[in-house]
């Protein structure tokens, strides 16, 4: 049985805001160096998720993202869709961490799933693909200064994935090899403020973005 905090959680992840959709141009990027970059970023809504993609200074990516309290999680790549994004929520009655994920190859769905700590950086993972097909496997985290580098073994495939604090959620992009990252935008009327990570990264870059 799906607990309230979940269901409250999928509801959010549902809510519908256009004024986040169309060109952008980046107003200040910043790459983890300190280096600074220049560029414009298009969104586009695709059933509950979100294309994201950068022509930039410091080069071209796609991402996949979710929207929750105002804020845009993607998750980016180079692969041409082999990248994902997954938003867990602490659930401090269930002990856990409930999360909704998608990738860019799924055309706007999601699945679901629950991650269970059961020893530091390990943990157990029960979860349903958009057609209900439940899988399991394991996580592991392993905090790296400001991001949290992450890795899944699922039904015998591997993925990687980099990932940050936002607030109650975590939020990790994901992978193969190192070429991803994930992006927080929080959405204020006709500007974004923004910051982000990359695959095997400690320190983070910014982006602000505007209409």
């Amino acid at each position: 049985m799906k607990t309230l905090v979940f269901i409250l959680f999928t509801l959010m992840l549902t809510e519908t805001t256009f004024a986040q959709t169309g060109a952008w141009k980046i107003e200040e990027g910043k790459l983890p160096n300190g280096k600074t970059y220049t560029g414009n970023v298009n969104i586009k809504a695709v059933g509950k998720a979100y294309d994201v993609d950068w022509v930039t200074s410091a080069g071209s990516y796609g991402g996949i993202g979710l929207l929750a309290d105002g804020k845009l999680f993607v998750g980016y790549g180079v692969g041409g869709g082999d990248y994902g994004i997954v938003i867990y929520k602490a659930n401090a009655a269930e002990k856990n961490f409930e999360g909704v994920w998608t990738t860019g190859k799924m055309n706007g769905t999601t699945g679901t799933e629950v991650v269970t700590k059961n020893s530091e950086g390990h943990f157990d993972v029960l979860g349903k693909n958009p057609n209900g097909a439940p899988y399991k496997g394991k996580l592991m985290l392993q905090k790296t200064g400001d991001t949290f580098q992450a890795q899944w073994n699922v039904g015998g495939a591997t993925y990687n994935g980099v990932g940050f604090m936002s607030g109650d959620y975590l939020i990790i992009g994901y992978g193969f090899g190192q070429a991803f990252g994930t992006v927080e935008y929080l959405i204020t009327g006709g500007k974004a403020h923004g910051r982000w990570a990359m695959g095997g990264g400690s320190a983070m870059g910014t982006e602000n973005i505007t209409r």
